[in-house]
């Protein structure tokens, strides 16, 4: 078989084979760490290498994180530079090419527009006042200051939350307002619907009045474009990162680019790491990728080159307790005792410091909250500067090589240590309290185990370290996951009190 070298490695056998022996439709299964980019960078590097011209190859990737890396390596591998596309952004390209005027939308309007509905509408609209009564058993308010206090009640934060997933699912799989109004009749959670309907109208004024196009506009738009007037791309091959965060909107987008093109198409992924489903996606259409494009031949990446077999053995474990998944077993040729560690602490804002003390200055760690701002509640002790790149330089650790991000950013990114915040029993914690079970199984299929895509997003945590992990909890309120996992033989216990 061809040798393929990319980054200095070259490709094994399993990495070879859905590159080689492409078909119409490879779908690659890759577990965590065993090279899916590496395998990516092979099929477009044999692409070219066959006579497949940059501008006929359109590949995807779901992260401006991920995207950026996947340029970087393609012009250091094959010499020249493909077009490389988030989902968003090739729906703005179809759309310029075929001269659609618009407006982009600005990112996070529909968040910021549920706390406007909110804000305003809570109190001057007489029905929606009536509604906020009956969802929230408010006594009344009788004044617009009174209200503002109310709104900063974590049951309402917990709605709007839940809201803004629905309305994402609902607009991510091609659902309309009108479908709401056939959920009424079932008579459930009728609030909460009239709440949304109410929502998504103001959302939809807000939006004509500006002439915008949010994310969910741009796919379903660029859809119908390419039904219409056809594909305005000379694309042959089609290569899709990440799949497993896809949603039904996009699916019909690339299939509308394939059935156009006569493209063939690779999509990559790995369900144990599909944790959009806040923002619409969808991981059934992952697990039955061959329904939607029956002449599909699938390939498995097991063996991973990240991770120690330690790590992958207790994670595997961890997250395979969901039956309802892809069957895989990752095999590695590293070994590290105990690569697992929880760090039991009493005092948040000084827990980061121990941590970073113990740990070498040539390592490059990796630190990962749920949120933006979760690293604050750590480092009222500890002073820092952001730079350029999510950058972090304290001043005690100014030879320390750090990064945060939140987890769903890190996906698909790697680093020696991993230091993991907030694994305790929390709403910001791991996994949340947040429920919104109820109002979001009246369009989504239930969840098929507890706690599904939060066992997902630990996943994603523990196996983004090439050594070591640290995963930072609270003696007083453990994470239900460190419970888990804590007897595991490859955990160790560290406390700091």
């Amino acid at each position: 078989m061809k040798k393929i070298i990319i980054n200095g490695y070259e490709l094994s056998e399993e990495q070879l084979l859905p590159i080689m022996k492409a078909k119409e439709t490879t779908f690659i299964i890759a577990g965590a760490g065993s090279g899916k980019t590496l395998t990516i960078l092979g099929k477009i590097k044999n692409l070219l290498e066959n006579n497949i011209k940059p501008n006929e190859i359109l590949c995807i990737s779901f992260t401006n994180e991920t995207l950026n890396n996947l340029k970087k390596n393609i012009i250091k591998n094959c010499k020249t530079s493909i077009p490389v596309y988030t989902f968003h952004k090739l729906a703005i390209e179809i759309l310029e090419a075929h001269l659609i005027e618009f407006e982009i939308a600005p990112p996070n309007i529909l968040e910021e527009t549920i706390t406007e509905f909110f804000e305003k509408e809570g109190f001057k609209n007489k029905v929606i006042k009536n509604i906020f009564w009956n969802m929230f058993s408010f006594t009344l308010f009788k004044t617009p200051k009174n209200w503002q206090k109310i709104l900063l009640q974590e049951n309402i934060k917990k709605e709007k939350k839940t809201i803004l997933s629905f309305i994402n699912y609902m607009f991510s799989n091609n659902l309309e307002k009108e479908d709401i109004i056939t959920l009424l009749k079932k008579k459930r959670l009728k609030n909460h619907l009239i709440l949304i309907y109410a929502i998504i109208t103001y959302y939809e004024t807000k939006k004509e009045r500006n002439n915008y196009l949010d994310f969910h506009d741009l796919i379903k738009k660029a859809t119908n474009i390419l039904k219409e007037k056809g594909c305005p791309f000379p694309i042959k091959e089609i290569i899709i990162d990440e799949f497993q965060d896809s949603s039904y909107s996009r699916l019909l987008l690339i299939k509308e680019i394939k059935k156009r093109t006569k493209a063939n198409l690779m999509v990559v992924g790995d369900d144990f790491q599909s944790i959009y489903g806040f923002s619409g996606c969808d991981l059934n259409l992952f697990l039955n990728f061959k329904k939607y494009f029956p002449n599909t031949t699938t390939y498995q990446l097991n063996e991973t080159y990240r991770n120690s077999q330690e790590l992958i053995d207790t994670a595997g474990t961890f997250i395979k307790k969901n039956p309802h998944q892809i069957k895989k077993n990752l095999k590695s040729l590293k070994k590290r005792k105990q690569p697992i560690k929880i760090v039991y602490f009493k005092k948040k804002e000084t827990i980061l410091e121990k941590v970073l003390s113990n740990i070498k200055e040539n390592e490059k760690i990796l630190i990962l909250g749920r949120n933006n701002f979760d690293i604050k509640n750590y480092t009222t002790k500890l002073p820092y500067q952001l730079k350029s790149n999510n950058q972090i330089e304290f001043q005690k650790f100014k030879n320390h090589q750090i990064t945060y991000l939140t987890i769903h950013k890190s996906k698909g990114l790697e680093s020696d240590i991993v230091i993991l915040l907030n694994v305790e029993d929390s709403i910001n914690g791991i996994p949340t309290q947040l429920k919104n079970e109820k109002l979001m199984n009246l369009i989504t299929k239930k969840e098929s185990y507890p706690f599904e895509e939060e066992r997902r997003l630990f996943y994603v945590a523990l196996t983004r370290t090439k050594k070591d992990i640290y995963l930072l909890t609270p003696i007083t309120k453990p994470s239900l996951f460190i419970k888990e996992i804590k007897k595991d033989k490859n955990v160790e216990k560290i406390y700091y009190f």
